[in-house]
């Protein structure tokens, strides 16, 4: 923190490897399109690297991250899908009164230790897992995006929860 506190470039790129991937599932799950959030995502980062001198300790950035994703993520589904279906299910989610500190925290903790156990899949496995759950692509989708056989994502996806059951099993229990 402090190397980002004096401008360093290689202090924001650690935080940025550290915490991208996940804020990008995060805003994913609310808006529903990849490219959207990595959009929202890397604004994001910007804002951080604009107010580098006002954040102290690394949990006060991430949740200024996880709220400032969240915020944009739910201005970007009422500016662009007002009708939509999403919306209407989403909203009464989202604009529950504020979470606590100790809420925001649980839940970048939670996907960052999702995405941090996907990450650690053997390749194949990884590749069907992201594109089954984080892209939500059909068996067939996933099987001509990787050029394998729909079985082999059967099987894959399958090892790859329980893979991750495995990799999770402490930290579920600890969350429960």
């Amino acid at each position: 923190m402090h190397g980002l506190r004096l401008g360093r470039e290689d202090a924001f790129d650690i935080i940025f490897a550290e915490l991208y991937g996940t804020l990008c599932l995060f805003a994913a799950n609310i808006t529903g399109h990849q490219s959207v959030a990595e959009d929202i995502v890397g604004e994001a980062f910007i804002k951080i690297w604009e107010r580098k001198t006002d954040f102290i300790h690394f949990l006060s950035l991430r949740a200024f991250l996880y709220t400032t994703v969240r915020n944009a993520s739910l201005d970007w589904l009422r500016k662009t899908q007002a009708r939509d279906k999403r919306l209407r299910a989403a909203l009464p989610i989202f604009e529950q009164p504020e979470k606590t500190s100790l809420e925001q925290l649980i839940t970048a903790e939670t996907y960052r230790e999702l995405y941090s156990a996907i990450s650690t899949l053997p390749a194949q496995c990884r590749d069907v897992i992201h594109l089954s759950y984080l892209e939500r692509k059909s068996l067939r989708e996933v099987a001509v995006t990787l050029n394998i056989a729909v079985g082999t994502v059967k099987s894959q996806k399958s090892r790859g929860l329980v893979l991750l059951k495995k990799k999770l099993k402490y930290f579920l229990y600890l969350f429960f």
